[in-house]
């Protein structure tokens, strides 16, 4: 027993570490503030009607109306109660607040990969302090991303569960593998798990092939059964959101269209068809030379900021262009916009080289592999390997910004620059060996010298958005060719002076690392005084870098600049006089409207609401909850719609903010809602307002857009020609193809006729003229079910402005379930009978009904599976 508390001290230690290190990175979190997220405040508008739903009845809505005319919420804020290794997340965290508690269990990831790999303990503190520090951590969390991190977190403590499995003990590793395996799937990041399954199985390989050459034949197939094994049940927990997302994302943006044509009417290319477009994919990958900002932050200027906010690299410039210069980006890569190097250490870095030139490790062979594959990987290069993966390799072209991929690199660095040192501790070297080592050594450190004596070597310091602005310039003025001259030479060495002044401060760790390596070699120094060194010089270099980009500093009114209250991050968006105009017009509509603002106030401060100081943000918050709870019409604001989430926070948005809309529904954007928008603002423009009963935006209109709001602080436009919930109509003209489809949805009166595709043939036909006594309304809105009555004389189809998905969606009509088409391109309609009716649409996906049994039963046998086995090594240890 003594032996065992005796070993487990490192264990505490790095615990305890890691905990002190990621508050103090954090620190006004603990004094009441939270991070400035842009991307939360996005979220909290996407999901305000699923947050407020969930309050006012207690259970999960699976639909929300709030974005994109709607959508599934499976993507946005549901709750999985099934998946208990959510609540394994929570302990593991323990309790720490957000940031703190993501960046704690990063550390303590790669940790438990060190210990698998039976890493120096204190050497695995050293270089899990350096992985969290990491920079992409920092402004992923800044930006909003925490699920991202979190996903990366679970990253490494996976790799190591594999590697203890094909190294070491085979169910334990199997136990740790499936743990961490399904948190990092839990954590709702499938791209991040995309990026960990190609790197499982490079291992994996490897590590095979190991096994096969040392003919340990029986540990491979152990081990391989064991890994099947536990990857499936670590998948199992997940499945209620795997099965769901797998079926929203057939009908996205990154699913396959059904259209050959392009808004402008030009035929499009057959690769362009399915899943994302290469552009799109690679808009933030990194140009030539970028890469090095892996171990220079600023070798292309680090983040999108103007050089009027670096004083000492203005200073470069002659007075003359100063105030010019000033306006210019600090950062001359390629990205479209960046809000930092992604820097993974200049220590890390120099030794992840050495490592893969002299660690004995067989990992060092697929971490080459992949180095490369994602340094080509990482470039914005359309031809090539990236071409290759984005038509041909499986799942490649579903997610955006493959610049993600070099997480993988920020795991393999500091693994490969343990096993470097472990080497140069442990083993006893010749002096042949001591030679090409201490001469890797001294090449590394050469290559930054040579970057510091010649930074022109880093190319011309212009990126391509710099040269076309200087032609654009130039062609207008012509005769100032000679001054622009002069100034894009007064540029670049601003420029070389930031790469400059970080490569010289590279180089400095760099000659730190270096010395740290020779001194392991002394075995008369104790190395873990070496390691000692090295890990504070770690903790210093990414620190200081952290701090660019997340800092406690604070701005004019004694605010800090990273950091808000809580107040404005759990409500962070404000009601202009276009929002309360609406709500005035809308809340007497409402039976009871003030009663049920005050119920639904009450639920919120029994909530997480409760802390909060400013009562009156509160109250405009339960009031327009209560009214997007009770009422089902839509807003268009003409500010950024489609990448904005601020207007769903108030009202039922035709714009958004997500990365996976309904790709029908963007396609309706790119062909109509965004050129009525360009004929609407043109008129207001001109002082016409055009939203008459009879205007000439017949898509606006059949979504139901009641309310336009083009400036914030002027009443919103009520649009007198929106065709409401639902009406009837007397034609259906029906499309051949997707592309008449969605043409003729752009041409019709949709009060009077409608298109259908000719696959609803069978379901769908046209009915007789509409007499002014026929009416079908909407009585009941819920967001999983809509309620309409209906009054006819005749049978008629009828639309309803709600967007088509046909994955769970139902239509009854007098409880006897009908089959629906669709309308419009993407709306709803089903065949109504003449006489009174009551049409029911409600949503209850089979998907996310299958998941749910076969997520509780996964997490019981994941968890109690786990807890068994770590007893029994647990008990092992204390026996010997």
């Amino acid at each position: 027993m003594k032996s065992f508390l005796i070993k487990s001290i490192p264990h505490a230690c790095a615990i305890l570490l890691f905990i002190v290190v990621s508050s103090y990175l954090f620190g006004p979190v603990w004094q009441g503030y939270e991070l400035r997220q842009s991307d939360i405040a996005q979220w909290r508008g996407m999901s305000k009607e699923i947050a407020d739903y969930r309050l006012e009845y207690g259970q999960e809505p699976l639909w929300t109306n709030s974005m994109f005319g709607g959508m599934p919420a499976y993507q946005i804020s549901v709750l999985h109660h099934d998946n208990l290794l959510l609540q394994v997340d929570k302990i593991i965290h323990l309790g720490l607040p957000g940031p703190v508690g993501i960046v704690f269990m990063c550390m303590l990831g790669f940790y438990i990969l060190s210990q698998c790999l039976k890493i120096n303990p204190w050497l695995g503190i050293a270089m899990s302090v350096g992985f969290g520090l990491s920079s992409i951590h920092i402004l992923y969390l800044a930006g909003g991303h925490a699920s991202k991190v979190a996903a990366i977190s679970y990253m490494a403590p996976t790799l190591g569960g594999l590697l203890l499995a094909t190294r070491g003990r085979i169910l334990l590793g199997g136990a740790v593998f499936a743990l961490f395996f399904g948190l990092n799937i839990a954590a709702n990041h499938l791209q991040m798990t995309y990026y960990l399954v190609i790197m499982l199985a490079a291992v994996f390989v490897a590590e095979a092939v190991r096994l096969v050459l040392a003919k340990d034949i029986n540990r491979l197939a152990k081990a391989t059964g064991v890994l099947a094994i536990a990857g499936i049940v670590g998948v199992l927990p997940c499945m209620t959101n795997l099965l769901s997302t797998y079926e929203y994302s057939k009908y996205t943006t990154r699913g396959k269209t059904e259209l050959t044509i392009s808004p402008d009417g030009q035929e499009r290319e057959v690769s362009d068809i399915t899943g994302l477009n290469s552009d799109y994919i690679l808009d933030y990958n990194f140009g030539k030379g970028e890469i090095w900002s892996l171990a220079i932050p600023n070798a292309k200027g680090g983040e999108s900021d103007v050089l009027a906010n670096n004083k000492e690299a203005l200073k470069m410039m002659d007075r003359q262009f100063q105030e010019f210069g000033g306006q210019w980006p600090q950062y001359w890569g390629e990205q479209r916009f960046t809000g930092g190097a992604f820097y993974f250490g200049a220590i890390i870095m120099a030794l992840f080289v050495l490592g893969l030139i002299f660690s004995k490790d067989a990992l060092k062979w697929p971490f080459l592999v992949l180095t490369l594959l994602v340094v080509f990987l990482c470039r914005k290069d359309m031809n090539g390997v990236n071409d290759f993966f984005i038509h041909h390799f499986p799942l490649y072209n579903k997610f955006r910004d493959s610049k993600m991929m070099l997480v993988l690199i920020q795991i393999m660095a500091p693994v490969m620059a343990m096993l470097f040192l472990t080497r140069l501790q442990d083993e006893e070297l010749s002096a042949k060996t001591k030679k090409w080592i201490y001469g890797g050594i001294a090449g590394v450190a050469f290559i930054f010298i040579l970057l510091v004596a010649s930074p022109g070597v880093m190319g011309e310091y212009l990126s391509a958005q710099d040269i076309e602005q200087l032609d654009q310039i130039e062609a207008k003025n012509p005769d100032q060719r000679a001054q622009l001259e002069e100034f894009k030479d007064q540029l670049i060495a601003a420029r070389q002076f930031i790469f400059k002044e970080d490569a010289k401060r590279t180089l400095v760790f760099v000659i730190i690392a270096a010395i740290a390596s020779v001194a392991y070699t002394f075995k008369k120094i104790p190395a873990v005084a070496v390691t000692a060194v090295l890990g504070i010089a770690v903790m210093g270099d990414l620190w200081s870098i952290d701090h660019r980009y997340l800092n406690d500093e604070k701005v004019k009114g004694n605010q800090y600049r990273s950091y808000v209250k809580v107040d404005n991050k759990l409500i962070p968006h404000k009601p202009d006089k276009a929002d309360y105009y609406i709500l005035e017009k809308e809340r007497v509509k409402i039976e009871g409207f003030d009663q049920k603002v005050n119920e639904l106030k009450g639920k919120m401060l029994q909530g997480e609401f409760g802390k909060m100081k400013d009562k009156e943000a509160i109250e405009y918050a339960a009031e327009f909850g209560t009214l997007s709870l009770n009422s089902d019409f839509r807003v268009l604001s003409l500010s950024n719609p489609f990448n904005n989430a601020a207007t769903s926070y108030f009202h039922k948005s035709l714009g958004g903010y997500h990365g996976a809309k309904l790709k029908r529904y963007q396609e309706l954007i790119d062909f109509h809602i965004q050129p009525e928008m360009s004929v609407l603002i043109d008129s207001l423009k001109k002082g016409v307002n055009p939203m008459t009963k009879e205007n000439p935006f017949p898509v606006l209109n059949m979504l139901n857009t009641h309310y336009i709001i083009a400036n914030g602080e002027m009443p919103a436009i009520t649009n007198d020609g929106a065709c409401g919930n639902a009406w009837f109509v007397e034609k259906l003209n029906i499309a051949a193809t997707a592309n008449d489809e969605i043409l003729e949805t752009g041409k019709i009166n949709p009060l009077k006729e409608a298109v259908v595709h000719e696959s609803f043939g069978s379901v769908a036909k046209s009915g007789e003229v509409v007499d002014s006594s026929e009416s079908i309304t909407l009585a009941d809105y819920a967001v999983n079910s809509l309620t309409y009555k209906s009054h006819s004389n005749k049978e008629h189809p009828a639309i309803f402005s709600e967007i088509y998905y046909p994955e769970g969606w139902k239509c009854a009509i007098d409880g006897q379930e009908v089959p629906a088409f669709r309308a419009n391109y993407a709306l709803r309609g089903a065949m109504v009978p003449a006489g009174d009716h009551t049409i029911e649409w409600s949503f209850a996906p089979s998907s996310f009904a299958k998941g749910k049994p076969i997520a509780l039963i996964g997490s019981i046998i994941l968890i109690l599976g786990f807890l068994g086995i770590a007893l029994l090594e647990i008990r092992k240890a204390l026996k010997a």
